[in-house]
């Protein structure tokens, strides 16, 4: 909920850049906090507007759809995300960082169940109903994310070049999407599968998955080079 220093600057006309900022971010969290109880199609505008202590039509003039304002939670999240992988990995420790690293790797998007949803619904549901200016601007973004991370990854792992280290985030990116589906399927599918000793294998656990995975992909390009 809002606190009553967030209602009182809600309530009044933004006029500085720093208020509407500062709203902005207000619906973000406001979306951000109300995803985590729910799936995207229940979450509204007017919802999220009143989380944040703005009118229904206050939040549209920053947003013009919910698709626009969960693109920015997308950012808020694998910003987020980027922060906390880069100081983490400066601070990773082993004699095999060709285990380490993908092990943190798939811990730092295990731990981020909010983010893994989002990306899951990123191409197919709130892409597409975003427009050119935002797409575009986004993508700037996906790409500087990416810099940064395939730096930070590269740094870490001796023999990867930077070009691997990025398809690597791409590859990342990729994983989080389908493991997530595969790992977290409906409760008919998992019904199904749980009770059927032929479709247990089927199953899979996410951190498991994605750790196994990741640890192939990075010491095949290591072998490679």
């Amino acid at each position: 909920m809002p606190t009553s220093a967030q209602t009182a600057i809600s309530k009044q006309r933004a006029r500085s850049q720093a208020d509407k900022d500062l709203r902005r971010t207000h619906l973000i969290a406001a979306a951000r906090h109300l995803f985590a109880k729910a799936s995207f199609e229940a979450v509204t505008i007017a919802e999220v507007a009143e989380q944040a202590g703005v009118a229904k039509g206050t939040a549209y003039i920053y947003f013009a759809n919910k698709e626009t304002l969960f693109l920015e939670l997308v950012r808020a999240e694998l910003s987020d995300w980027l922060v906390e992988l880069t100081l983490k990995l400066k601070r990773l420790r082993s004699t095999d960082l060709a285990t380490a690293v993908p092990r943190l790797l798939a811990r730092s998007v295990t731990e981020r169940a909010a983010l893994r949803r989002l990306l899951v619904l990123l191409h197919s549901v709130i892409e597409p109903h975003i427009d050119e200016v935002a797409a575009r601007d986004f993508k700037l973004f996906l790409h500087d994310l990416l810099t940064q991370g395939s730096t930070a990854i590269a740094a870490k792992l001796p023999g990867l070049s930077p070009q691997d280290a990025a398809t690597l985030v791409l590859q990342l990116h990729a994983l989080v999407i389908s493991v997530t589906q595969l790992a977290d399927p409906p409760p008919v599918i998992a019904k199904v599968m749980s009770d059927d000793p032929k479709l247990q294998a089927m199953c899979i656990d996410f951190e498991s998955f994605m750790t196994a995975t990741l640890t192939t992909l990075v010491r095949g390009t290591l072998h490679k080079g």
